[in-house]
């Protein structure tokens, strides 16, 4: 009889253990995978069109000008070639009508980079960001459900205020439901049985590796395969000099096209 307590024990004892090891696994990359997609992302967006956004805009302009005016010029010629003086209203018309796909790029790009501009203008301090990953981390041990599937109605509605604290960086906030749960009863792992057990690793196991999974994706996805380079100079002065390249050829076709344009319609 002892002896099949002592293993029982033991297996408990081990268990627990494995348990224990997942959670902080589990932990460790729920909030890695959460601050990638609510925080990491946008910063390292945000970070790349401040540094090469505004020249894309620029580019995208200039190249959606110079498509306007060459669209302008065949139907002129096209009108010219039938022997018609060329309707400059009606051919203004169609081509803006047929460009505002290039135009609604241009106002979504512009919008980025407002955007941009709204998310630097608001990063909080490295030292409030530790403190708020950290808080975050330690009420994810006890609010998330894969973590504590017993809990009550009342502990995943406090869990969704959790998640809205954290992508609103409201320090203040986590630190009051923290304080709240210091006083409330704690799950202990090693009073579950050890079915329970099992069958609560065997669910954290799977998780983890589709956790891994989602993040690896992310990382192999914009922003996340440019984040190295975001923060290398040479490279980001290279692809500047690129853009303005590209911009340049840009301004000199459209000024041909408006020299074209001039002589075959007198303008």
């Amino acid at each position: 009889m002892n002896n099949k307590l002592l293993s029982i024990t033991a297996e408990n004892e081990q268990l627990t253990k494995l348990l224990e090891q997942l959670h902080l696994e589990f932990v460790d990359l729920f909030t890695r995978h959460k601050d990638m997609v609510e925080n990491e992302s946008d910063i390292l967006t945000s970070l790349y069109l401040e540094k090469l956004g505004h020249l894309q805009l620029q580019l995208l302009q200039k190249q959606t000008e110079a498509a306007r005016l060459k669209m302008r010029m065949k139907l002129i010629q096209a009108a010219i070639n039938r022997d018609e003086h060329p309707n400059l209203q009606a051919i203004d018309n169609l081509v803006n009508s047929q460009m505002q796909i290039y135009y609604a790029q241009i106002e979504v790009q512009a919008n980025a980079l407002n955007e941009a501009k709204n998310v630097l203008s608001h990063l909080i301090s490295k030292e409030d960001t530790i403190k708020l990953k950290e808080l975050f981390r330690l009420l994810c041990k006890r609010l998330h459900p894969d973590l504590n599937p017993t809990q009550t109605e009342d502990e995943k509605d406090l869990f969704i205020k959790v998640k809205a604290a954290y992508d609103l960086q409201r320090l203040n906030d986590l630190q009051t439901i923290l304080l709240f749960l210091k006083n409330s009863k704690k799950e202990k792992l090693t009073l579950i049985s050890l079915d329970d057990k099992a069958e609560r690793i065997k669910h954290l196991e799977k998780t983890i590796v589709n956790l891994k999974d989602k993040i690896n994706q992310l990382i192999q996805a914009f922003p996340f395969n440019t984040k190295e380079l975001i923060f290398d100079e040479e490279y980001i002065s290279h692809q500047q000099e690129e853009i303005k390249i590209h911009i340049k050829t840009c301004e000199e076709e459209i000024a041909k096209y408006i020299n074209i344009i001039s002589l075959m319609s007198n303008e």
